[in-house]
C-alpha cells in the first residue's frame, strides 16, 4: 500500500529522540536528529513520502522454520545525517536458550530510483526504492528525505518455535536508537522443494554486457550466479545456466541443477535447421539423452518464435507441435496463449495473460490432461497485479494466493535480467544505465528486470530488489496455502471423504478477505500480513481436536452455504443457531445452513461438540455481492435507430434476427482485418443514452454470441472529462454465446460523469463477426430507462 493513495491505519509508535553535539555547534542541544517508522514489507515508501501520523517503531514478524522473513525500517532524516549506522542483534528464544545468530541476517540499503513518466495514473512520478545493496558501510540522508533499510532473517530447518526476541539499533552520533523485534517462529517447517513451477527469464546478453562483455565459461559463471540468486528466492528460471550446443556436455551438466530440489521445472534448449524448421533429429537425441539419465521429469518446450501467437500464427504452432511430438511425445509444449479450441491438442501447458485467464475454459484444458499457467508483463496494468515499479506491492504478494486460488500450476516472467533498453525506432536493445533509468521496455517502469548488476556497488553479481523479495513471501505463502491444504486433507481422510470434499471451498474464506477477483483487492498490507499469521495458526492448530472441515459456498446474491464436516454423533451451531443435519457418511455427518448476509465481513462462531467436550472453529466470511434484482434498459438492439446509437469509423453493424436474447434481432457486428483498434463506441447522454449519471447502477450487461473462431474485445469507459479505464477484456469461445457482466463499482472513474463506452479489439489478421443484444443496466431499485 502506498501512502498516498489511502489513509494511513492506526499504528504503534513513538517518535525517536536523539541527544546530540550538531556539527559546528558551540554547545550541546537535543533534537530529533531522525525519525522512524516501520512498515510491513508489502509496501514501498518513496523517498520524500511523509511519515502516518502514529508511525509504528516495533518490528513484530512471523515465519515458519526454512523460511525466510524479510522487513523494513524507514529514517527521515530531520537534518542531513552523515555516518548512520544500523545493526541488528541475535535473537532470542524468549522462554528458552535456542537463538537465531546474525549469521542468519542480512541488511540492506534501499536505493531509490526516479520515475519521470508513470506507468499509470494511480501512482505518482518521483524516487521509489528498488534496489537492494548489501549495507556494509555508513549511511548519508539528506535533510527531509527517507532512507529505507531492508531486513531479512533465514528461520533455519529444526528451529524451535517460539518468539524470539532482539534489536535493531541504529546511531549517527553514538547515541542509540534501539527498536524492539520480535519474532515468531511458527512450529511447522517449509520445503525445499516449490509447489508451483516458474519460468523467471534470466537473459544472459545484459549480464555479459553488465558484468565487462564477458564470453564463454566466464559468462556462463556469471548467468549461474543470476539463476541461483533467482532459486533462492524460489523462482526457477527457464534455461539451464549452462552451455547447450553440444548435447554430451549438455547432459553431463544438467543433474547439478535437474536434482536440485529447489529447481521446480526447466526449459529444453529447442533445435533448429538452417532453415529454421524443427530440428526433428537432434531435439529427440537429446530427449533421448535426458530420459536415460533420469533426468525429463521437469522439461518443458517453450518455443520463442511462436511466442504469444495470433490467430496468423496458428498454423505454425501446429508444425512446431507434430514436429516436438515426433521428438519428444513425452515432454510438454508450453506456449504463452489463452485456451483457445483452435489449438485444443497442439499445446500441453497452456499460459494465459492474467487478463485474459478464462478459469472454465483452465478446468476443462486441466480436466483433459494438460497444465495451465499464467503471466504477466507490461500488461495488464492497474489496477491488475503486477510487477511493475511504480505499483503496489499487495498485488505482487497476493498473485499466488490468486494462482492457488484458481488452480494455476505456474508462472511465467518473460526477464528478470533485461539490463537494456529496447529501441523501438532500431527495434533492438540497447545500453541503458538501469540504476538511474527504470524503463527496460516501454510502457512500464522496472518491467523486465528484478535484479540489478552490482558491479556499480562492488558487487561481482546480483543485487536483488524490493519486489524480488515480496515475490519470495508470496511464493512462501503460496507453501503456507498448500501446507494447509494437507491439512484438509489429513482431516478429510479421518472423515472418510478425502476424495470427494471440496477443497476450494474450505478455503474460500481465506482468498475472500484478500480480493474479490484478479483485478480487485484492497491495497492494504496490514491485512494481508493478519490473514497470513491467521493461516499459519490455522496450520499449526488443525490436527488439534477432533477433525472438522467447514465449507462456504459460492457466492450468492444476499447470502452464502455454510457446510461443517465433523465426527458421526456431533451437534453444531454457528453463532448460537443450531446447524440441521444435511447428509451422513460412514464416518462423518454433514450439517448445513444458509446464512443471510449484507455485504461486508461477518464472524462465524462455529461449536461443534460431541461427547461433552467441544471445539471451536472459527471464520470471517466476506461477502461482496449485492442484491440488484431491477433491470434498467439502455439499447436492446431490436431497431435500426437502436443500432445507429453505436457509432464507428470501422466497425459494420446491422440488424440480425439470429443469435437473439432477448426480443426479434441482435446487432451484427463485423470487426474487419488489418484494422488498428476497431472500435464501436455508444456516446454521448442525449444521443447514446439519457443520462451521463450511471452512479445508482450495480452493473452493465449486455449478450454476445460469438459464430467463428475464439474472439477477445474490450469494454473501455470513458469519462466526460477525457479519462476512461481499459480493464475490462471479454473473451468468448468459438461458436458460443456470453453475457456480459461488469460490476461499476470495479469502473476507475466518477460515474456521475460517464461519457459512454467503447467496444474495441486488436488488430486482426482476420475479419471477425460478433452479435451483441439486450445492453443493460442492474440496480438495487427501479429506475428509469436509460434509453434517450
Amino acid at each position: 500500500m502506498m501512502m498516498w493513495k489511502k489513509a494511513c491505519l492506526p499504528l504503534l509508535s513513538v517518535m525517536l529522540l536523539l541527544t546530540s553535539v550538531l556539527p559546528g555547534s558551540a554547545a550541546a542541544s537535543q533534537s530529533a536528529l531522525f525519525d522512524v517508522w516501520v512498515p510491513t514489507n508489502t509496501e514501498k515508501v518513496m523517498r520524500d513520502q511523509a511519515f502516518p501520523g502514529e508511525p509504528n517503531s516495533i518490528i513484530r514478524i512471523g515465519a515458519a522454520r526454512n523460511e525466510y522473513e524479510s522487513g523494513q525500517v524507514i529514517v527521515k532524516a530531520n537534518q542531513s545525517l552523515r555516518k548512520l549506522q544500523a545493526a541488528m542483534s541475535d535473537l532470542k528464544l524468549a522462554d528458552g536458550s535456542a537463538k537465531i545468530g546474525k549469521e542468519h541476517i542480512q541488511l540492506f540499503k534501499q536505493h531509490y530510483i526516479e520515475v519521470k513518466t508513470s506507468t499509470t495514473p494511480a501512482y505518482p512520478k518521483g524516487w521509489y526504492p528498488d534496489a537492494l545493496i548489501p549495507l556494509n558501510e555508513q549511511l548519508e540522508v539528506a535533510e527531509g528525505h527517507n532512507q529505507g533499510i531492508w531486513f531479512k532473517i533465514y528461520v533455519p530447518k529444526g528451529q524451535h518455535p517460539g518468539t524470539y526476541t532482539g534489536e535493531m539499533t541504529l546511531h549517527e552520533t553514538g547515541n542509540p536508537v534501539r527498536i524492539p523485534i520480535e519474532l515468531t517462529v511458527w512450529d511447522f517447517e517449509l520445503t525445499d522443494e516449490s509447489h508451483a513451477k516458474t519460468n523467471f527469464g534470466v537473459w544472459g546478453g545484459p549480464i555479459q554486457e553488465a558484468h565487462g562483455n564477458v564470453v564463454g565459461e566466464e559468462a556462463w559463471k556469471y548467468i549461474e550466479k543470476y539463476y541461483y540468486a533467482s532459486v533462492e528466492h524460489r523462482l526457477t528460471p527457464g534455461y539451464l545456466p549452462i552451455p547447450d550446443s553440444d548435447i554430451d556436455s549438455y547432459v553431463e551438466r544438467a543433474p547439478k541443477y535437474v536434482n536440485d530440489p529447489r529447481i521446480s521445472a526447466y526449459r529444453l534448449p529447442y533445435y533448429r535447421t538452417a532453415d529454421g524448421q524443427p530440428d526433428i533429429q537432434r531435439n529427440k537425441q537429446l530427449v533421448d539423452r535426458l530420459r536415460e539419465a533420469g533426468l525429463l521429469s521437469k522439461a518443458y518446450y517453450y518455443v520463442s518464435e511462436i511466442d504469444e501467437p495470433t490467430r496468423d500464427k496458428y498454423d505454425r504452432v501446429k508444425q512446431i507441435n507434430d514436429a516436438l511430438e515426433q521428438a519428444a511425445p513425452d515432454v510438454p509444449h508450453l506456449v504463452t496463449i489463452q485456451p483457445v479450441d483452435e489449438l485444443v491438442g497442439d499445446v500441453d501447458i497452456w499460459v494465459a495473460d492474467i487478463e485474459k485467464f478464462d478459469e472454465a475454459f483452465a478446468k476443462e484444458r486441466q480436466a483433459a490432461g494438460d497444465a495451465v499457467w499464467w503471466y504477466t508483463y507490461v500488461k495488464p496494468k492497474h489496477p491488475f497485479p503486477s510487477y511493475h515499479l511504480d505499483d503496489d506491492l499487495v498485488g505482487t504478494r497476493l498473485l499466488t494466493w490468486m494462482q492457488r486460488d484458481h488452480g494455476v500450476e505456474g508462472t511465467l516472467y518473460w526477464a528478470t535480467t533485461q539490463f537494456q533498453k529496447y529501441d523501438a525506432t532500431q527495434k533492438k536493445y540497447v545500453s541503458r544505465d538501469v540504476w538511474t533509468d527504470p524503463l527496460a521496455f516501454p510502457g512500464a517502469n522496472g518491467d523486465g528486470y528484478l535484479f540489478y548488476p552490482g558491479t556499480e556497488v562492488g558487487v561481482d553479481g546480483p543485487i536483488g530488489t524490493i519486489r524480488l523479495e515480496v515475490l519470495r513471501e508470496s511464493m512462501e505463502d503460496y507453501e503456507y496455502l498448500w501446507l494447509y491444504e494437507q491439512k484438509l486433507r489429513d482431516a478429510a481422510t479421518k472423515l472418510g471423504i478425502a476424495d470427494a470434499f471440496p477443497y476450494r471451498d474450505a478455503m474460500r474464506p481465506i482468498y475472500d478477505r484478500l480480493y474479490e477477483n484478479i483485478k480487485t483487492f484492497e491495497e492494504n498490507p496490514e491485512k494481508v500480513m493478519q490473514v497470513r499469521s491467521e493461516l499459519a495458526q490455522e496450520i499449526v492448530t488443525a490436527s488439534e481436536g477432533a477433525p472438522v472441515l467447514v465449507t462456504v459456498g459460492s457466492p450468492a446474491d444476499g447470502s452464502r452455504e455454510v457446510s461443517i464436516y465433523a465426527e458421526q454423533g456431533s451437534e453444531v451451531t454457528v453463532n448460537g443457531q443450531q446447524a440441521p443435519k444435511s447428509a451422513e457418511g460412514a464416518e462423518h455427518d454433514q450439517f448445513s445452513l444458509v446464512l443471510s448476509l449484507d455485504p461486508g465481513a461477518h464472524e462465524l462462531d462455529i461449536v461443534v461438540s460431541k461427547d461433552g467436550s467441544s471445539k471451536t472453529v472459527k471464520r470471517t466470511l466476506v461477502v461482496y455481492e449485492t442484491n440488484a434484482p431491477s433491470t434498467v434498459a439502455l439499447n436492446d438492439a431490436e431497431t435500426e435507430e437502436a443500432i445507429n446509437r453505436f457509432t464507428s469509423q470501422t466497425v459494420d453493424t446491422d440488424l440480425a434476427n439470429v443469435n437473439v436474447t432477448e426480443g426479434t434481432y441482435s446487432m451484427k457486428a463485423v470487426f474487419p482485418a488489418n484494422v488498428n483498434f476497431p472500435n464501436l463506441r455508444l456516446f454521448n447522454a442525449g444521443k447514446g443514452f439519457r443520462s451521463s449519471d450511471w452512479s445508482a447502477f450495480e452493473t452493465l450487461e449486455f449478450d454476445v454470441f460469438n459464430p467463428g473462431e475464439t474472439a477477445q474485445f474490450y469494454v473501455k469507459f470513458h469519462q466526460l472529462d477525457g479519462k476512461s479505464d481499459d480493464t475490462f477484456m471479454q473473451y468468448v469461445r468459438a461458436g458460443s454465446g456470453e453475457t456480459v457482466r461488469i460490476p461499476l463499482r470495479q469502473v476507475n472513474l466518477d460515474l456521475s460523469r460517464i461519457k459512454g463506452i467503447e467496444i474495441w479489439m486488436w488488430r486482426q489478421s482476420a475479419p471477425q463477426t460478433l452479435y451483441f443484444d439486450n445492453f443493460r443496466f442492474t440496480s438495487a431499485a427501479p429506475q428509469d430507462p436509460m434509453t434517450p
